[in-house]
């Protein structure tokens, strides 16, 4: 690692939001210190950076021995499980809760910067993810008087070459492969959808602005692309910019979730007043996932 650069620890580097975060930390010039759960998982990052990498593995390395042997400045946590591959729920807290509270607790004890913290505008009754998530952002607040806390509320973020596990990444396996047709809920249902490309400037927002954000407190940002859609809207512009004309789409043949909320407002107020603006609109973002699934 080098000395004179800043250092970052990512959780969750080998997953679809933490590759593009490694790769934007190391074009900006920072080291950053990649957790991996073990040695099967692969990263995938660019060369020529200013930055460096070093690949952490949970399942041989001590987390302590982490802390104490490198000068940490910031803990970028992206780790997460959904429980989409019927995981049960004490695997779904242990990733959720109890991994980042470790970390949690030996960043306070080493005294880093700061934790930035991934989580989700979902409300905490919707599924098992979504408790988790809102358990740990419990625990940050709690902990918010020792260590400087940033908590990302995310709305549904997309791009391409995501894991076909998620709803949008599903869909664009869907239409490639000419489905026959997908069954779907009616689709009323309203998202805040960002785009990958936007959401990685985001943490560089953070990162650039962090002497702006107190101290003392929890710092909540709630993001999204300040422009609510349906879900049966995106699901059409999809297809459409897919020239998908095979696929039938069966709105209504699905049910809603159990609590699922049909309409969710995201304030941006506060991540803009640091300077973020989102650069891609709906349309825009649909298509640039389309032409890079073209590749």
């Amino acid at each position: 690692m080098q000395e004179n650069l800043p250092t970052i620890l990512l959780t969750g580097a080998t997953g679809y939001l933490g590759g593009y975060l490694l790769n934007t930390f190391l074009k900006e010039g920072y080291n950053v210190l990649a957790v991996c759960l073990n040695h099967s998982e692969k990263l995938e990052f660019i060369s020529g950076g200013g930055g460096s990498c070093a690949k952490i593995y949970l399942d041989t390395d001590n987390l302590e021995d982490v802390f104490k042997n490198n000068k940490i400045d910031y803990i970028v946590h992206t780790a997460t499980l959904y429980g989409r591959n019927n995981e049960n729920l004490s695997k779904i807290i242990q990733a959720n809760v109890e991994f980042p509270l470790e970390i949690l607790s030996l960043a306070i004890k080493y005294n880093v910067k700061a934790f930035i913290n991934t989580s989700t505008i979902l409300v905490n009754n919707i599924s098992t993810y979504a408790m988790t998530k809102w358990q740990f952002a419990e625990w940050l607040d709690f902990y918010s008087d020792k260590i400087k806390v940033i908590n990302l509320k995310l709305d549904h973020f997309y791009g391409p070459k995501d894991k076909p596990v998620k709803f949008v990444a599903w869909l664009v396996e869907q239409f490639k492969n000419n489905a026959e047709k997908i069954d779907l809920t009616e689709g009323s249902q309203t998202r805040d959808f960002v785009y990958i490309k936007d959401l990685v400037k985001v943490y560089l927002c953070i990162l650039n602005n962090m002497e702006r954000i107190p101290t003392g407190r929890m710092n909540n940002f709630e993001i999204g692309s300040g422009h609510k859609t349906s879900i049966k809207t995106f699901v059409k512009l999809l297809k459409r910019e897919m020239n998908n004309e095979k696929t039938t789409l069966n709105f209504g043949a699905v049910p809603y979730r159990k609590n699922e909320v049909l309409d969710y407002d995201v304030d941006t107020t506060a991540i803009s007043l640091l300077g973020w603006h989102p650069e891609y609109t709906i349309e825009k973002g649909i298509k640039d996932l389309a032409f890079e699934e073209e590749k």
